[in-house]
């Protein structure tokens, strides 16, 4: 598993989690970042484990925490600088 370096990737772990899973648009809105920039990171996620993108139209994803991303947004909770 790649390691997490950019900090953003964490807020949208911890976004996920506490959502339940989303789109772009819901992770966006909570996050109040651009939207290219939240689909960057979120497909990124999936590429690397730690997000799963689900349906057919890339447009229409929407993306769920998997078991990794559990882990590292649950300890991303605990820690304060994170």
């Amino acid at each position: 598993m790649i390691p997490i370096v950019n900090t953003f990737d964490l807020s949208v772990l911890r976004c996920l989690s506490a959502i339940g899973g989303g789109n772009v648009t819901k992770v966006t809105q909570k996050l109040d970042r651009s939207r290219t920039y939240v689909r960057a990171r979120l497909v990124t996620l999936a590429e690397t484990g730690y997000v799963r993108a689900i349906g057919v139209e890339p447009r229409y994803h929407t993306f769920e925490l998997t078991s990794a991303g559990r882990s590292v947004a649950r300890r991303a909770e605990t820690c304060p600088d994170a």
